[in-house]
């Protein structure tokens, strides 16, 4: 079985949203270890608990996840 979408190296492919306003987004490995990140993932554990199957889903607004990930991005002053 041959799989669709082929995902970059250095990327893992989360899926954002609640009920039918869900959108699949490739986020950098790095972004994982931030700390506003790490809040996003313990909200997906809570909601969903520890073994998703498949791609992770993160139960929160796209707006929310789109900010979070803005905020990651610019540069440090």
């Amino acid at each position: 079985m041959a799989r669709k979408d082929k995902v970059p190296r250095g990327y893992i492919p989360i899926l954002i949203g609640r009920g039918e306003d869900k959108e699949k987004i490739l986020v950098h490995m790095e972004h994982l270890q931030q700390p506003c990140f790490l809040e996003l993932l313990d909200l997906a554990m809570q909601e969903f608990g520890y073994d998703q199957k498949g791609i992770l889903h993160i139960p929160c607004t796209t707006k929310v996840f789109h900010s979070i990930i803005d905020t990651i991005r610019k540069p440090k002053s």
